[in-house]
């Protein structure tokens, strides 16, 4: 946890603890990302934790991922209240690419309903990048 720096000096209310802001203040439009779904790992605290309190504060359901399920079940329920989006909670190992696999393909068959994918995600059309990970390191 930051300490402060000087007497007097104030920190963020969000420092040291994975709550929701007690208050935001849109810096873009409030549905920028409406009808979006974004994948997070390491949701369920920290920096992954904001992320996805904020991008659900623009409109954007949310899946959350980690090892720790029971810290994801909280944090997503957390999220949902203050955002009113909807926030799915998946147990992934990113050390483990069957892991992250398993995880997508929930994400597909959970995203028809209750979340909305567009047309665009779908799974032929995932980053290179992820598939090109999952066959190993390029050769030398």
């Amino acid at each position: 946890m930051a300490e402060p720096q000087g007497k007097g000096e104030l920190l963020p209310e969000d420092v040291g603890t994975d709550d929701c802001l007690i208050s935001y203040t849109h810096i873009y439009s409030p549905d920028l990302l409406t009808g979006q779904v974004a994948f997070i790992t390491g949701g369920g605290s920290g920096i992954g934790f904001r992320i996805a309190e904020i991008f659900m504060r623009h409109g954007c359901d949310t899946v959350i991922a980690s090892r720790n399920l029971d810290k994801l079940k909280e944090a997503a329920k957390k999220l949902s209240a203050v955002s009113g989006r909807r926030c799915l909670p998946l147990c992934l190992d990113v050390r483990q690419p069957e892991s992250i696999t398993a995880a997508v393909d929930e994400t597909f068959l959970v995203c028809s309903s209750p979340f909305q994918c567009s047309g665009q995600a779908t799974r032929q059309k995932w980053p290179t990048a992820f598939f090109s990970w999952l066959a190993g390191p390029p050769p030398m």
